[in-house]
């Protein structure tokens, strides 16, 4: 059958018949049309699905949309049988739980929100595929994210990563903080078309997942209970898991929490205070087990403050003023991106020491969660990004 969407002209060049693709697939619509177009185009396609926690824990403890369930594995086996392409397991549990999972559980009782999909794809899946891809002697590594991929001409080579083309799904901000060394060995074939495209051309070619619905949880989270993780920490007595003081910015204490892992900032939900108005966590401090709550106003933020920073472009400059120049080629003012719905908002300027990065902005985002991925943007180029730490009052 023929692909019912018309291939983009930079995947086209960039993957002639015969081409060596390692496929990442998970069983669900966006690998499985991944998989298709790859076909389409006469690629060597050779598929692997990663078996991490959801497989190895039993399998009731697995979301049904997990990305490594049974269901999920024999799912991908059977699209990968379908379009007549080799298809294995790779077993990276062990570095999973080291990784992603145990650098999760410790974040929260520091009284941070992190992002897993920023860590599991900068550390484990993409380095993984593409060290499977020459292994197996492939050109490419490829998964149905939404981005795109564009060749850095005359900028050091290389490749820019750039957002999808559907707003509603880009999908960068999660792969800000992958190696960009990496990018040149990396295509990502649905970064061209909007979700809509991809759900109508996998029920085109009779696709039986084209109506799965897509995961919303975090894949090693059942049924988006984060409490399962923090066993071990609530029988060592961990002051993030332990009840405490709920109070003002004027520090009046206005009721009890139970537990800080329970929390994040810019959270309205679940406080338990009466108040005339809604109140929101500001803060939080596990030294002296307190959360902060107040009103959405107090959100509000022009200064974010980060560490651990990535460049996804060269030649970005450590310190940076709106009106001087930004890069060698021609760039949008620079955004934003405190989360991955976020919107963007403009930036006055920034300054970086190391790895710490200090962004101005010249309109204020509310709810900088520490933890989360703070990401630079011209455009749809995606310039680098950090981890939250602090957003100033």
């Amino acid at each position: 059958m023929t692909f019912p969407l018309e291939i983009p002209a930079p995947v086209r060049r960039l993957l002639p018949p015969g081409t060596g693709v390692v496929l990442g697939i998970s069983g669900g619509v966006d690998s499985a049309v991944t998989l298709a177009l790859l076909t389409e185009l006469g690629c060597d396609v050779q598929c692997v699905t990663f078996k991490n926690i959801c497989f190895a824990a039993a399998e009731q403890d697995a979301p049904a949309t997990a990305c490594c369930s049974l269901d999920a594995i024999t799912e991908a086996r059977r699209q990968a049988a379908r379009f007549g392409a080799s298809h294995w397991v790779a077993n990276i549990e062990d570095p999973f739980r080291a990784q992603v999972i145990q650098p999760f559980i410790d974040e929260y009782a520091a009284g941070r929100t992190p992002n897993p999909c920023l860590v599991c794809n900068s550390r484990l899946r993409f380095p993984e595929l593409v060290r499977l891809a020459d292994r197996q002697g492939c050109a490419f590594a490829a998964t149905g994210h939404y981005a795109r991929l564009s060749p850095a001409d005359g900028v050091g080579g290389g490749c820019r990563l750039l957002k999808g083309v559907d707003a509603a799904k880009d999908q960068s901000y999660f792969l800000h903080r992958v190696d960009r060394n990496l990018w040149p060995r990396v295509v990502f074939p649905l970064g061209w078309y909007t979700k809509h495209q991809v759900r109508a051309a996998a029920a085109a070619l009779g696709l039986s997942v084209a109506g799965k619905p897509d995961s919303q949880e975090i894949c090693f989270v059942p049924d988006d209970d984060r409490t399962v993780l923090f066993g071990d920490l609530a029988a060592a007595g961990d002051p993030a898991t332990l009840p405490g003081e709920i109070t003002d910015t004027a520090g009046r204490v206005l009721g009890r929490h139970r537990g800080l892992i329970h929390y994040t900032v810019g959270q309205r939900r679940g406080l338990g205070i009466a108040a005339e108005r809604p109140l929101y966590v500001l803060a939080l401090d596990p030294e002296r087990r307190r959360l902060t709550v107040g009103y959405r106003e107090e959100l509000a933020r022009t200064i974010v403050k980060g560490d651990s920073f990535v460049g996804a472009v060269a030649g970005l400059p450590a310190g940076w003023r709106r009106g001087e120049p930004l890069l060698e080629w021609e760039t949008p003012e620079p955004t934003l991106r405190i989360r991955h719905r976020h919107q963007g908002a403009p930036v006055s300027g920034w300054e970086r020491m190391g790895d710490h990065l200090t962004v101005s902005l010249a309109e204020p985002v509310s709810g900088a969660a520490p933890g989360q991925g703070m990401v630079l943007y011209a455009g749809d180029v995606v310039l680098g990004g950090a981890r939250i730490l602090e957003a100033p009052a």
